[in-house]
Order: structure tokens, then sequence, then C-alpha cells
């Protein structure tokens, strides 16, 4: 993935195609976001249930970012 993509405003269907994320955690993620607002830090994944403390380094090493900086 292209590392101009943002955590924040990245698709439900661009996180699925992740090797590792899938499509339940690639709707949690999107769903977490829309009810609590942007991501400010990789930490704020460590919020959503059912999120395994490894799609941390999954997502970082994809390369997105977040809020124009990367992991």
């Amino acid at each position: 993935m292209s590392k101009n993509v943002d955590l924040n405003t990245v698709t439900e269907q661009d996180l699925e195609r992740i090797q590792g994320v899938g499509r339940d955690h690639a709707k949690k993620i999107v769903e977490f976001r829309k009810q609590k607002g942007s991501f400010k830090s990789w930490e704020d994944l460590k919020e959503i249930p059912g999120i395994p403390a490894h799609m941390l380094d999954t997502l970082k090493r994809s390369g997105l970012n977040i809020g124009g900086r990367a992991a």
C-alpha cells in the first residue's frame, strides 16, 4: 500500500487487502473511526475490541500513516 494512505481515510475494502487484516478487522477499524473520530496515534487502535496487538505492526508495515506521519 502507498505510504500516502492515511488510516483516517483508508476504506474498509483497502484494509481488507492487507495481508493479515481481513474483513472483520477492517470493519471494526472503520466503524470505530466513524464512531470515535480520527486516530491520533497507532496506540488508539488498542481501544478497538477484538483487534489483536500484532495488528498494529501489520498495519504499520503495510505503509499506512496517521495524519501524514509514517509509523
